[in-house]
């Protein structure tokens, strides 16, 4: 009786422990930087008295409202990234997220997931995941303000329109908002 007991406390606490967003698990760690913006940050975004007379201010109010979850979680740690790497796995099966695009270019790889929306154009979900792979004697190529990056792992989800989502990781200035860019013709393909 007592092992039954103890198998099924393991089993919870497991489930517990994997069942948490790695995001969740490296929230007070210091050796990643964490941005999470709730979705009412983005509602007071969509209520700023911005003129919406302006074409692109009007769009990014658009895009900033129908976002629900944003995070991204960004560190120079490699077992980190490992960690983020592994996530992004169980996601990606546990979730049915299909590849939509892999760069890889000097070292750096860049893959896109996501989860189909109301139409082309749209998605529901969108993973990024960022990985440097440095040499001992190269400093890195990837930086954030000064920072040297090994790894970012980038979660939207909402009513993503594909055209449009890439202007806002530029204006954070995230890796991967040039292949961002493209990503919408990749789909299309």
């Amino acid at each position: 009786m007592k092992k039954n007991i103890l198998l099924l406390v393991l089993l919870l606490l497991t489930k517990t422990i994997y069942g948490q967003s790695i995001f969740d698990n490296y929230a007070n760690n210091d050796d990643v930087t964490l941005v999470s913006i709730s979705p009412n940050m983005f509602k007071m975004l969509g209520k700023m008295s911005i003129s919406l007379d302006d074409p692109e201010a009007r769009e990014f109010i658009e895009m900033v409202t129908s976002i629900n979850n944003f995070k991204v979680l960004v560190s120079s740690n490699k077992d980190i990234g490992i960690d983020m790497f592994n996530w992004l796995n169980q996601e990606v099966n546990n979730r049915g997220l299909e590849e939509l695009m892999n760069v890889k270019d000097k070292g750096i790889d860049v893959s896109f997931y996501v989860k189909n929306g109301k139409d082309v154009d749209h998605v529901e979900q969108l993973l990024m995941y960022v990985n440097e792979k440095k040499q001992e004697t190269n400093s890195a190529r990837l930086n954030i303000k000064g920072i040297a990056v090994e790894s970012v792992l980038l979660l939207i989800e909402g009513d993503i329109n594909l055209n449009q989502i890439y202007k806002l990781t530029e204006k954070m200035n995230l890796p991967g908002g040039n292949q961002l860019k493209n990503v919408q013709k990749k789909k299309n393909l």
